[in-house]
């Protein structure tokens, strides 16, 4: 009987042993499970919480490009300009906003025409239509000094002036899409030359050599008057219209297409405001 009872009670004692195990192994399961669930729960906050922070950032780094337009009206007023004898285009090429005044108005091109008609070349050039050793002195004349005998040359060569306007359009899909919303004179709107800018930019490592031209062409004059960075422009003047064209490669990237009929004082104020603008781009306060 003492056997008997001994074995009771040692069997009963190992029945106590192994459920207190069970219930052990069962415990530490749910806390496994529990603390899987809070570090699944936390980084899942901590992902919103980044992404939220990231489009703060997007936010504060995007910069809100109608205060340059006003900054541009106040400087006309101030300088006694009229609004109708200036006309703009600028686009900031990372975001792809932009900013005009009298961006659909036709202006006298002058030799910023030249500007394109080099673009045409290149593209012919690249596409081996045409011999770059025939034409690159004639380029480069046209461009650095805007020789007009290389840019008759080049032009007539082209076909005329329709022949010019057709192949251009590629470069502006609003031009491409209503051949009416260019002229078919020297002539061209800001807003035109604008989006032709923009062109060449995103298209940059197909016009290397024209590129290069536009930082040669005319240092500390112009759009560079007052910045001598050797800003990459084609200028034009003719009679009262004095005009620039050019790209901002130094800093934040934008397009800038400025028209007016101001005489030699154009000049002035073409090199005013591009550096309110090349300002504005790259001043981390803004």
């Amino acid at each position: 009987m003492r056997k008997t009872e001994k074995r009771d009670k040692t069997g009963h004692i190992r029945k106590i042993q192994y459920t207190a195990i069970s219930f052990l192994i069962v415990m530490i399961a749910i806390v496994a499970a529990v603390m899987v669930n809070i570090r699944h729960l936390y980084g899942q906050k901590e992902d919103e919480k980044q992404e939220k922070i990231q489009i703060v950032q997007t936010e504060q780094d995007h910069k809100d490009i109608t205060r340059l337009r006003e900054q541009l009206i106040q400087y006309i007023k101030e300088n006694e300009s009229s609004r109708e004898d200036v006309g703009f285009y600028i686009e900031d090429l990372e975001s792809g906003d932009s900013i005009e005044l009298n961006g659909d108005q036709l202006y006298v091109a002058a030799s910023t025409y030249k500007l394109p008609l080099a673009m045409v070349y290149y593209d012919h050039i690249n596409a081996g239509k045409m011999s770059a050793e025939e034409y690159e002195d004639l380029l480069n004349s046209m461009i650095v000094n805007s020789d007009n005998e290389a840019a008759e040359y080049l032009f007539d060569n082209l076909g005329g002036y329709d022949e010019f306007k057709r192949l251009i359009a590629s470069y502006d899909d609003q031009q491409e899409a209503d051949l009416a919303y260019v002229s078919y004179e020297n002539e061209f709107t800001p807003r035109n030359m604008g989006h032709i800018l923009g062109y060449l930019y995103h298209h940059k490592d197909a016009y290397d050599p024209l590129i290069k031209n536009m930082k040669a062409s005319m240092p500390g004059q112009f759009l560079d008057r007052n910045l001598n960075i050797y800003f990459a422009q084609k200028y034009g003047s003719y009679d009262w219209s004095y005009n620039a064209a050019g790209l901002s490669l130094t800093g934040h990237p934008y397009s800038i297409a400025i028209y007016t009929t101001l005489g030699d004082a154009g000049e002035t104020v073409i090199g005013d405001m591009n550096e309110i603008c090349f300002r504005y781009f790259n001043d981390s306060e803004e």
